[in-house]
C-alpha cells in the first residue's frame, strides 16, 4: 500500500473514531496531562497497522486504545522523563497579527483554571473535560461515567461556583 492510500484511509478512520476514543480515553485517565500522549499513541498504531494491510474498524481502534492506556501507565512511572528546557525558555511562534496582551489574559486565566481543575478529584476534571471539551450532554456524561446525572449537575456546579470564588480571589491578590 502506498503513502497516499495509506493516508486517506487513516483519515477517514480518524474522523470516525476520534471523539469516541477521545471519551474513552478521558473516562480511563488517571492523570488528565496524559490525553494528548496517549491519543498520539493510539493513532500511530493505527496508522502503523494501515500500512500493514490489516483489517481496521472501530473495535480494532478501541482495542488500541484500550491498550495504549494500559502500556501508557504501565511504563509511565519506570521511565524518569527529563525535560531540555524549563517553562519559561520554551518560545511559542506568535503570529504578528495576534493580540499579544490579549492572547496572554486568556492563556493565564485557562492556566489558573487548568491550576484548579487540578487540584480536584479526577472525576471534576473528567466531567469538565466532558462537557465543555467534548461537548457532552450531562446525561451522556453521566452514562459514560457509569454515575448519575445529579451527580454529574453536583460536581459541576459545586465546581463552577468554586471556580468562580477562586478566580474572584486570585483577581483581588493580583491587585
Amino acid at each position: 500500500m502506498n503513502v497516499q492510500e495509506a493516508l486517506k484511509i487513516f483519515n477517514k478512520y480518524y474522523n470516525d473514531t476520534y471523539e469516541y476514543v477521545l471519551k474513552y480515553v478521558v473516562c480511563k485517565c488517571f492523570n488528565m496531562s496524559d490525553i494528548e500522549d496517549i491519543m498520539q499513541n493510539i493513532y500511530l498504531s493505527v496508522y502503523k497497522a494501515i500500512l500493514k494491510d490489516k483489517e481496521i474498524n472501530k473495535s480494532y481502534v478501541l482495542g488500541i486504545a484500550n491498550k495504549k492506556v494500559n502500556d501508557y501507565y504501565r511504563f509511565k512511572y519506570k521511565e524518569k522523563l527529563i525535560t531540555l528546557f524549563s517553562k519559561d525558555e520554551v518560545v511559542e511562534n506568535i503570529q504578528s497579527d495576534i493580540n499579544i496582551e490579549k492572547s496572554m489574559i486568556v492563556k493565564y486565566d485557562t492556566e489558573l483554571v487548568w491550576n484548579f481543575l487540578k487540584k480536584k478529584k479526577v472525576i471534576i476534571f473528567k466531567i469538565f473535560y466532558l462537557y465543555y471539551k467534548s461537548g457532552l450532554k450531562i446525561k451522556e456524561i453521566a452514562k459514560e461515567l457509569g454515575i448519575t446525572e445529579m451527580n454529574v449537575k453536583n460536581h459541576l456546579y459545586r465546581t463552577l461556583h468554586e471556580l468562580n470564588e477562586y478566580l474572584e480571589n486570585e483577581g483581588d491578590e493580583n491587585e
